[in-house]
């Protein structure tokens, strides 16, 4: 084949890759799935249960009965504990239960967990300071006794306190 029909032919297969890669334009990528947090993690028999809740999305009743302050800028952790084999609502007792902020620079500071022993088992609750769409992380590990494996989560929130 001469040199210039070859080049013709290259040119030909060229321009059909081409052609049949540019059927139309691309599908658009499709919106990812929104992180969310499931509000629990298992270890073991036992499950932990977490959330932070702005104090003002609490019922007034609520609050009062925890002597809680409702402010625009303070979050509650709220922490339960329970065997994963116990009936819905039953909870248990922790050997050992801890929260603590990480902020972006790595700083860590402890929560002040509060018991209550409520109907159904001790609850644990801690005032958060939070900041207009500023992300807060929290880390909390709890242990139900001695022997059982540690049940660890980190949670990430960020609030519009507008």
């Amino acid at each position: 084949m001469a040199p210039a029909c070859a080049r013709v032919v290259v040119l030909v297969v060229l321009v059909g890759l081409v052609a049949a890669a540019c059927d139309g334009p691309p599908a658009s990528v499709p919106p990812a799935v929104p992180l969310r947090d499931p509000g629990m993690v298992e270890a073991g028999d036992y499950r932990m249960r977490h959330a932070l809740t702005l104090t003002t999305d609490l019922p007034a009743e609520i609050a009062g009965s925890y002597g809680i302050d409702r402010r625009r800028n303070l979050a509650l952790l709220v922490i339960t504990l329970e065997r994963r084999d116990a009936p819905a609502g039953t909870r248990t007792d922790a050997d050992s239960l801890e929260a603590e902020t990480v902020a972006l620079t790595g700083e860590r500071r402890g929560l002040g967990l509060v018991r209550h022993d409520d109907p159904g088992g001790p609850t644990w609750l801690a005032p958060v300071e939070v900041r207009h769409r500023v992300p807060i992380t929290i880390e909390i590990r709890a242990r139900a006794t001695a022997a059982s494996p540690e049940i660890r989560t980190r949670l990430t929130r960020e609030f519009g306190l507008d």
